[in-house]
């Protein structure tokens, strides 16, 4: 018994310092690392010498080795509650240090005094330590509230609202090792002449592997994967120094027991590189299938960044889901800004029965706020968020993933059931987050190229305006002076020959003045024209931004004021927007119409040209606006590129750039209204255009 049991105090020593020392080259930085590998020093310090000390054959050498071990079993309460701080992200200095502090006085006892460890007891397991009261029963009483602190510092974080599904799983496994690594505690009855077993290194080999396992991967894999992995451990750890030793001692005998000692140090120093190799080489075959989709998902999630068509890039990630994941459906809602709802814009395949919007009251919409994952199999196992179940049986949902960019959560995907019947690990769920996050990042992309494209025909309206505005300024300022000159001399002349001036030159005189008062009024209504609105959108009278455009067109075509204008307006009607923009489009769509209606006097001199301006109130508070006239009319096949930039269907390039019904579009696009055209080759056109009511 007594070498059965070192030697597995040995193999729980050499399994414990093993996975530190990974978990620290792991990441030297990250404080969680640091913390679980003094953790883990702390617990080789307690096993490995009490492997030397129960071996001993000696009082004296095995009383000094467990006071060497005693000073690794009082740095472990200290070092787990670092540990589980670090884990949950609130370690202090000023919180972990008196805890060091404290241990290191009970240490200092141990090696130091006689007040810890007073002698030793002899079992048939060989000798163990007696201990003195009551400073041991102090330790105990520091030990018991330390592990309780951390205890109730995991349970605590575990069961906070805010904390994410993932998260709060990896929170369970290291409970689930707390309390695995509280049952160590049974050691302690053999300190006080109770002749138990010492089963100590059975738990904490056990705890060691949990946290090791939560710690390096962060996350929680196939439970068949921990499964298999724990054996493995086990196996390779017996295998590679049990099997040696006991081999050593059975064909060398006891005097050359340093020979298997020694190779089995050496073997087992290979141990946890064996095991990481064999581990994964298992866990590849076991998940060869989740894998391989796995690595086409996040390989095809790339390409999604390319993708500028946001209906394309919906449809593309569904056909995706459905056909590489296997899973029987998949849907994607996104935010509308205007409505505050989340809408469904793409599903494979389209079901009958589902909701197509979700309010921002909706329990789904409310829990994805804290951009958490929701797990319908994991809700239902905590029997907990009955009604977030309901609705995302609703949404035949088993996983919804939210889908979070800058602007906050612009959506999120929804993931039905696989066809294998099989639930969703938290590898897949991973794979899912990733994807979720790259197509975040491809609607950015598009919803900024459509920013930017809105911007620059912005930027282009407001720019063309200026210079009008500029040149307008201009060009009055000029005129007005030459006008008033004019207006001097034409006043200076009647004074001074009124005399000698008979009617007729008189009527000459008032004519011209008269004619300069006309230009004048010309000149202020191509400057008013050109004028901005103010910032932001106001009520303003239809009538008058069309009127404003009939008085430019005057100015600009004589084939106008020979055209019959059948307008029907009501003087009551007010729409909200910006009164230069809205003449601007009035005046683009009546330019149009005129250019028309010169082509179509060239082929049949004899038609009357005819422009009819009607407009009425529909529901939903909008107005709509028809402009009707008998020109040339277009052909069918180029009633879509209108409102392409650079296309015109003017007789000649001199006439237009192509650019007057795309920024039309984008006027009205702006001012929250729509364009539409109905035309037929060589029988008129009608433009119709919706803008919202005041």
């Amino acid at each position: 018994m007594k070498l059965v049991i070192s030697i597995l105090y040995l193999i729980a020593a050499l399994t414990v310092v093993s996975h530190g020392v990974i978990v620290y080259l792991n990441n030297r930085r990250s404080g969680i690392n640091r913390s679980l590998f003094l953790f883990c020093l702390a617990s080789f310090l307690w096993l490995f010498f009490s492997f030397l000390a129960i071996y001993s054959d000696r009082y004296d050498r095995s009383l000094v080795l467990y006071r060497v071990c005693y000073v690794g079993v009082v740095f472990i309460p200290s070092t787990f509650y670092h540990f589980a701080l670090e884990f949950v992200g609130r370690s202090s200095s000023s919180r972990v240090a008196p805890r060091y502090i404290i241990s290191g006085v009970f240490a200092y006892m141990v090696i130091g005094t006689p007040y810890m460890i007073s002698g030793l007891f002899t079992y048939p397991w060989g000798f163990y330590p007696e201990v003195a009261n009551p400073l041991h029963a102090v330790f105990l009483v520091f030990f018991l509230i330390t592990l309780v602190s951390a205890l109730l510092l995991i349970y605590t974080e575990m069961r906070r609202r805010d904390v994410t599904s993932i998260q709060r799983i990896k929170l369970k496994y290291i409970f689930t090792g707390l309390v695995v690594a509280a049952f160590a505690s049974v050691d302690f009855l053999g300190n006080y002449g109770i002749a138990v077993m010492p089963l100590g290194f059975v738990f904490m080999t056990l705890f060691a592997f949990i946290l090791t396992y939560a710690t390096l991967r962060h996350q929680l894999l196939d439970i068949r994967v921990a499964f298999i992995r724990g054996f493995l451990l086990f196996i390779t750890a017996v295998v590679v120094t049990g099997v040696p030793f006991l081999l050593g001692m059975k064909l060398l005998g006891n005097g050359l027991w340093i020979i298997p000692v020694s190779a089995a140090l050496i073997l087992a120093a290979s141990a946890p590189l064996l095991y990481i190799y064999v581990g994964e080489r298992t866990e590849n075959l076991l998940l060869k299938q989740q894998r391989r989709y796995q690595q086409t998902l996040l390989y095809a999630s790339h390409g999604m960044l390319y993708k500028r068509d946001l209906q394309g890039l919906l449809r593309f990630v569904v056909v995706l889901l459905t056909i590489v994941a296997r899973l029987r459906y998949a849907a994607i809602y996104l935010l509308d800004e205007d409505t505050g709802c989340f809408e469904l814009k793409a599903e494979r395949p389209k079901l009958q029965e589902r909701p197509v919007a979700l309010d921002k009251d909706n329990p789904v919409v409310v829990n994805m706020s804290r951009k958490e994952v929701l797990n319908r199999d994991e809700l239902l196992s905590r029997r907990k968020g009955g009604t977030i179940v309901d609705v995302m049986n609703g949404l035949n949902a088993t996983i919804i993933i939210p889908c979070c960019t800058r602007r906050g959560i612009v959506g999120f995907i929804a993931f039905g059931n696989k066809r294998s019947g099989q639930h969703f690990t938290s590898d897949e769920i991973d794979t899912f987050l990733t994807l979720s996050n790259q197509f975040a990042l491809a609607i950015e992309n598009a919803l900024y190229l459509k920013d930017l494209e809105r911007a620059g025909s912005e930027l282009f309206h407001a720019a063309k305006m200026s210079s009008l505005g500029a040149m307008a300024s201009g060009l009055g300022h000029q005129i007005n002076n030459r006008l008033h000159t004019i207006m001097l001399a034409v006043e200076s002349l009647r004074i001074i020959c009124s005399e000698d001036l008979d009617d007729r030159g008189k009527e000459l005189i008032a004519s011209i003045v008269n004619n300069i008062k006309l230009a004048e009024d010309t000149i202020e209504k191509l400057r008013n024209y050109s004028k901005p609105s103010p910032e932001g959108t106001s009520p303003l009278s239809l009538k008058d931004a069309v009127e404003g455009a009939f008085e430019m067109m005057r100015l600009k075509s004589s084939t106008f004021d020979r055209t019959r204008l059948n307008v029907e307006l009501d003087d009551s009607i007010e729409v909200m927007g910006k009164e230069s923009q809205l003449r601007e489009v009035f005046f683009n769509i009546l330019d149009n119409a005129d250019n028309a209606i010169r082509q179509a006097l060239m082929k049949y001199p004899d038609m009357k040209p005819e422009i009819s301006v009607r407009a009425k109130r529909l529901e939903k508070g909008m107005v709509e606006v028809e402009i009707e006239d008998n020109g040339i009319g277009i052909d069918e096949d180029d009633i879509d590129k209108l409102f392409v930039p650079f296309y015109t269907t003017k007789a000649s390039s001199l006439h237009g750039t192509g650019l007057g019904l795309y920024i039309v579009d984008k006027i009205i696009e702006m001012h929250g209204g729509s364009i539409r055209v109905e035309s037929f080759g060589g029988k008129g056109t009608k433009i119709v255009v919706r803008l919202q009511g005041a």
